[in-house]
């Protein structure tokens, strides 16, 4: 497993099913037979990773659309990333 740094990569890993629900997002990893459940900021996030993205950037992105501070968005984001990524949902590079 990577640790998920500013400069690290990210996208969705295919093979993802999405549905939007009232502003969030139902996942269900067809492969693993998982469901998970986004909220809006999560359903956000996953939005941007739909193609590669890197960490920085994915945090511009969102101080840009919600009042927060970046030393707080970058450790709910990283924080984010990693459970992803530990639920095998994420490409990291």
């Amino acid at each position: 497993m990577i640790n998920i740094s500013m400069n690290t990569i990210v996208e969705q890993r295919e093979g993802i099913d999405t549905t939007d629900i009232d502003g969030e997002k139902a996942m269900m990893d067809l492969e693993k037979g998982q469901y998970f459940m986004l909220d809006s900021v999560g359903s956000r996030i996953w939005e941007i990773i739909s193609k590669p993205c890197a960490v920085k950037q994915i945090l511009l992105e969102l101080m840009k659309e919600y009042d927060v501070d970046e030393k707080t968005c970058e450790e709910g984001t990283v924080e984010f990333l990693e459970k992803l990524n530990e639920d095998g949902l994420l490409v990291t590079k």
